[in-house]
């Protein structure tokens, strides 16, 4: 494995895959279609309140269970299955949700059924996460991580497009779905959960399991799980980008989870016009994604974050004070271009440094960085919302969460040398 320097293999191929099939459920589900839904059909009064707190407990959750089973899927060497079952019960739970009319009958049903999507879809990233490192030598890490990101906003694109044109666009929905219902914006969760499950199946049938980590049979899960924590302050660097990242990526999953609330609401923006956006976003995440993977390996990840996280701070200033429809629509698709690198990055960060027995353990830690205090941005962002009455005050808690991480990242790109 040390010797290969092809990217483009079976395996890898399969695995990039996999971010193509995954990208549409939270896009179409948390972002851009189901939230605005939610939040102007099925409870137009206080609908972006309880979406806030539902994403804020679910987030909470995840963190909460991510170490746990990050470890207990090192020791068991079950990471496909593991990937399998969550895969599909995130999947099942973003189609159910076509059941959910637009009445406020259904707001509770809508509310559990998306925290069950958000909870197994985000779960389901430890277990696909941790095969990277497995694939390529370090050296080309970077790359490969860059590559499946930028195939998962390809892959959002698509998915987008054909929502745009097939449901949205016409005057009449196709397939005698019933417009009063908007059967046309709820038929999209099935959609997005039929892609994840089809497109899922080269990584199920081609990516090889990673092997089952010889663990001494007296060692409980709750132990092994203390052991990786330790391991992580052990790593130079580790535990001071975890907290880095636990700072910016709340900022981002407030950003995600109320862009399209935020254009619908400040500049009036209907389904249609934030699908556009949403495509649009979307493309120009991808070019920076490819852009950046490679120089992610030339660079190093720190520097690459570093400068993704100024740019996304710039933007999405502009897009909180401007006034025009246009200038917002120019600094979103800008600031979309410092999205994919900042991600990927980080995923490669974790990837190079983890040890090949810890890595599930590793990225289950990563992924509570992301999550133990991601309930926080969305919670603001709602606090925030009901004090001032304008989602713009909201979305001064992305930028504050971002300029927290950049102050937190290590210092040098020698504490992020190998160890």
């Amino acid at each position: 494995m040390a010797e290969q320097t092809r990217i483009f293999t079976k395996p890898n191929i399969s695995w990039m895959l996999y971010d193509w099939a995954s990208s549409p459920v939270p896009t179409l589900h948390a972002t851009f279609i189901f939230s605005v839904y939610f939040t102007t059909q099925i409870m137009p009064e206080h609908g972006s309140i309880y979406w806030s707190q539902m994403v804020a407990i679910t987030t909470l959750l995840i963190g909460l269970a991510s170490p746990f089973l990050g470890r207990l899927a090192d020791i068991k060497g079950n990471i496909k299955q593991a990937l399998i079952g969550s895969s599909l019960v995130g999947a099942g739970a973003t189609m159910l949700l076509w059941y959910a009319v637009p009445d406020p009958s259904w707001a509770i049903y809508a509310l559990v059924m998306s925290a069950i999507s958000i909870f197994f879809i985000e779960i389901a990233f430890i277990f696909y996460n941790a095969w990277l490192a497995s694939l390529v030598p370090a050296s080309l890490t970077g790359r490969l991580s860059g590559y499946g990101w930028g195939a998962g906003y390809i892959g959002a694109i698509f998915a987008l497009g054909a929502v745009l044109v097939i449901l949205i666009l016409p005057d009449t929905p196709p397939f005698g779905l019933d417009a009063d219902s908007l059967e046309h914006i709820r038929i999209t969760m099935v959609i997005a959960g039929a892609w994840l499950l089809v497109f899922s199946l080269p990584l199920f049938l081609l990516c090889p399991n990673p092997p089952a980590i010889r663990q001494q049979k007296t060692a409980s899960v709750i132990s092994q799980t203390i052991d990786s924590i330790k391991i992580a302050f052990r790593i130079p660097g580790m535990m001071r980008f975890l907290l880095a990242r636990m700072a910016f990526n709340d900022g981002l999953v407030t950003l995600f989870a109320f862009g399209g609330i935020y254009a619908a609401k400040i500049f009036g923006f209907s389904q249609q016009d934030i699908l556009i956006f949403a495509i649009g976003l979307n493309i120009t995440a991808g070019i920076g994604a490819i852009i950046a993977a490679p120089l992610n390996d030339r660079v190093g990840s720190l520097r690459l974050i570093r400068i993704s996280l100024f740019f996304l701070i710039l933007f999405g200033i502009i897009c909180i004070i401007a006034i025009s429809p246009i200038l917002f629509w120019a600094a979103g698709l800008a600031l979309g271009l410092f999205v994919g690198p900042c991600q990927s990055a980080a995923r490669a960060y974790i990837a190079i440094k983890a040890p090949p027995e810890q890595r599930a353990s590793l990225f289950g830690l990563f992924m509570l960085s992301g999550k133990a205090t991601s309930f926080v941005g969305p919670l603001i962002y709602g606090w925030l919302v009901f004090g001032f009455g304008t989602e713009r005050a909201g979305m001064v808690i992305v930028v504050i969460l971002l300029g927290l991480g950049l102050l937190l990242l290590p210092r040098t790109e020698a504490a992020s040398d190998s160890s």
